[in-house]
């Protein structure tokens, strides 16, 4: 957890280099005069180092902090703004009084003291200093501090006590007018760049929250504008990319990217969509949607282009699987409507070679044709059985299955199987006893065995490991569980990965090429969805995710019941 104090600005006029200057200049010419016509006494030379010094300090503060603590700035500046008004006041006592050319360092400070304390701060800066102006000229104060408060008396002054009350009058009115006119524009200006600066971090937040990168550039090719989602999409820092030329930041691998930039730029027109590829030393290709879009300056003059793009990685896989679907669905009203036609002849085919086979008494090249009749009859029935139960794969009926129970049901199947090679060593890792999942029992079955068969189908007669694990987690904020069948085989050539899930494609002979579609058609049908993940010599992964039959409060009622029964 961050500790740190978070700083926030006293004001918006007072880190500016203008007023930085002005105060500046200021503090050094009432140093200069206050030196030069101040009595050389001990209070005077304390009060001009004082003032110094925190000048100094707050000048040195300003360029080196890039926030201003409030506290701690707040009472750097009343301690400047207090010197200030001594040694002015000190000034106009010792040089002129009613007609001190120094009586301008009183406005000056009044309009330095706005932006720090706004209209309040101003009107109390400038009673302040009309009280230090005023009260030595109409009273013999010298009696406070003998030899720096001089008699400056109305008498002593060879003017008429009117004349010097309208001039010391018109004077303080001209304190309070400025006080006015700096406090309340200093506070206008101070609210509303608040203002502005909370429209701009709100808008800030929406750009960065964004799920599509965000990217602007100026006709320079300079980066103006990068979001983190950006970033992420780029393998770019985006503190690092903005400011910087497209040529320095678009590197390896994201050439077709920066011409399509370059493009935009040169021929100034807004481009709806477009597809491109962007490569990763690591992350591999990443497949991205663009759109973009000209900015113009009122005299329609080109000033840079914005694009927004964002992974279609998803939304072509969800397209594929879509497309997938729909293959399925056709062949499983194509296999509805042929099975029945062809099955009954083969039927009469099969009984009829039967019947020959024990009346003939056949031998030699005569009875291996008729057993190969029979063996293939066999297999075309085998494929017309899955082409009925791929046809009939429909939305399951509401109900409930466990998963786990499923899982150890089938690891005495799995030990009786003569498909599955005595050196393939089967581990689970079931996640709770209590798995309950959206679906029948003999389909959720079927997708376990059918991969299971597959993975081992895959590891051969050389063997190998298959894990079979489980997972709770979330799928676009659905609770599912997740199956997951691994095996250390050789795995899956890009090719093949590709129409694994399409009927009657199959890498093994004998196959009918139904068994994964039928995997995927049923997984369809539950709501859920299946992953395939594999490398060339490390294997193949395929993860199901099915939906939960119930929130995970509910399932954990339930798994408390079973343990304490």
């Amino acid at each position: 957890m961050d500790n740190r104090i978070i700083q926030k600005p006293v004001s918006i006029i007072s880190k500016k280099p203008w007023f930085l200057a002005f105060r500046s200049v200021t503090a050094i010419l009432l140093v200069i005069y206050g030196a030069n016509f101040l009595k050389s006494s001990a209070f005077n030379i304390t009060l001009l180092s004082l003032y110094t010094a925190f000048t100094l300090i707050y000048i040195l503060y300003n360029f080196a902090s890039r926030y201003y603590s409030e506290e701690y700035m707040g009472s750097i500046v009343i301690i400047i703004l207090a010197c200030e008004l001594l040694i002015e006041g000190l000034l106009v006592n010792e040089v002129g009084g009613n007609f001190s050319p120094f009586i301008l360092f009183f406005i000056m400070t009044i309009i330095s003291s706005a932006p720090f304390f706004h209209l309040v701060g101003s009107i109390i800066t400038s009673t302040i200093a009309g009280l230090l102006y005023a009260l030595p000229i109409f009273f013999d104060l010298s009696n406070i501090y003998e030899g720096i408060i001089e008699p400056a008396g109305l008498a002593g002054m060879g003017i008429s006590s009117d004349e010097a009350f309208y001039t010391v009058f018109l004077h303080l009115c001209l304190f309070y007018f400025f006080a006015f006119i700096s406090g309340y524009f200093a506070e206008r200006l101070f609210f509303t760049s608040r203002e502005l600066t909370n429209i701009k971090l709100e808008t800030e937040e929406i750009l960065e929250q964004m799920r599509s990168g965000l990217m602007t550039v100026n006709a320079e090719g300079m980066i103006v504008y990068f979001n983190h989602t950006a970033g992420r999409l780029l393998n770019i820092d985006p503190e690092y990319a903005r400011g910087k030329n497209i040529d320095e930041v678009l590197l390896s691998g994201l050439d077709e990217f920066k011409r399509y930039i370059v493009n935009g730029l040169r021929a100034g027109k807004a481009e709806a969509r477009s597809e491109l590829t962007i490569r990763h030393p690591r992350q591999g290709e990443t497949p991205i949607g663009l759109s973009s879009s000209i900015l113009r300056d009122n005299d329609k003059n080109l000033r840079g282009i914005i694009i927004l793009f964002q992974d279609l990685t998803e939304a072509k896989r969800l397209n594929e699987r879509i497309m997938a679907a729909d293959r399925l669905a056709a062949v499983g009203q194509m296999a509805a409507g042929i099975a029945h036609e062809i099955r009954n002849p083969l039927a009469s085919i099969s009984g009829s070679v039967e019947v020959l086979r024990d009346e003939l008494h056949l031998e030699g090249d005569n009875d291996r044709l008729l057993q190969l009749i029979l063996k293939e009859s066999s297999r075309l029935n085998t494929i017309l059985s899955d082409f009925l139960n791929f046809a009939r794969i429909s939305k399951a009926p509401s109900g409930r299955c466990d998963l786990s129970a499923v899982i150890n049901e089938l690891k005495d199947l799995i030990k009786g199987d003569n498909g599955i090679a005595k050196n393939i060593k089967i581990s689970f890792e079931v996640q709770r006893p209590v798995l309950m999942v959206v679906g029948v029992e003999d389909q959720i079955k079927q997708i376990l065995w059918n991969l299971i068969l597959n993975a081992a189908q895959a590891l051969g007669n050389e063997g190998g490991t298959i894990l079979i694990a489980t997972e709770d987690c979330q799928v676009d904020s659905r609770y599912m569980v997740k199956l997951k069948v691994t095996d250390n085989g050789p795995g899956i050539p890009e090719d093949t990965r590709k129409r694994m899930f399409d009927p009657f494609f199959t890498t093994r002979i004998g196959g009918t090429g139904l068994g994964l579609p039928i995997v995927a058609r049923i997984v369809d049908c539950l709501g859920g969805r299946i992953d395939v993940e594999s490398s060339s010599g490390v294997g193949a992964s395929f993860s199901v995710y099915l939906p939960r039959e119930f929130a995970p409060k509910a399932q954990d009622d339930v798994l408390q019941e079973v343990v304490l029964s």
